[in-house]
């Protein structure tokens, strides 16, 4: 019981010292970023943007031509149907009829079960190139983010787009004088069309 109450008390005193001894030395500069914001006005985001929705754009296209050739299977299966349903055909020309729709039906379950898979195939490489470049972006940003620090003597850079778990933000308040999100967008997009 001693255990479970000393515990707790020794890692608080233990994190009391530790924050104690990183605020003795004085910061010097603190600034905020709004990271979402230089993300999303990023010329190299806007680059990959457009190039996703290019990619979209065929893999719609592409889609649309394989249903079309389902939908021409459906009106033939329908026309089959309408054959089917008239009371004034042979037994012979029926039982082709049946056939033919069922290899018709077969053919139009296996070009969409195709078309389902390739759709499922192409949206998970896009998917997984969206995840790469983001990360590239990313990463380009916070090198810049740190590079300004480090130039501008700046001991902490925080993100005030951050947010929680528990879905809060992180920086609760931050007067707009920290803010150096400007600077370093102007910074990023310097050179770009």
């Amino acid at each position: 019981m001693i255990k479970i109450f000393f515990r707790p008390l020794v890692i608080t005193l233990g994190m009391g010292v530790f924050v104690s001894s990183a605020l003795a030395e004085p910061l010097n500069s603190v600034a905020t970023v709004d990271m979402q914001k230089l993300f999303a006005e990023y010329h190299l985001t806007k680059g990959a943007k457009a190039k996703v929705e290019a990619d979209q754009a065929l893999i719609g296209k592409e889609n649309n031509e394989k249903l079309a050739d389902i939908r021409k299977i459906a009106d033939k299966i329908e026309a089959l149907t309408k054959k089917l349903a008239d009371g004034t055909i042979a037994p012979k020309a029926k039982e082709e009829f049946e056939h033919e729709r069922k290899i018709e039906a077969n053919k139009g379950n296996t070009l969409d079960s195709n078309r389902r898979e390739w759709l499922n195939r192409r949206n998970k490489a896009i998917n997984e190139n969206i995840a790469v470049e983001m990360k590239k972006i990313l990463d380009d940003i916070q090198v810049k983010v740190q590079a300004y620090a480090s130039d501008n003597d700046i001991d902490m850079v925080f993100d005030k787009s951050a947010i929680s778990a528990s879905r809060t933000k992180l920086l609760t308040f931050s007067k707009d004088k920290f803010d150096v999100t400007g600077i370093l967008l102007k910074s990023l997009n310097e050179g770009a069309k």
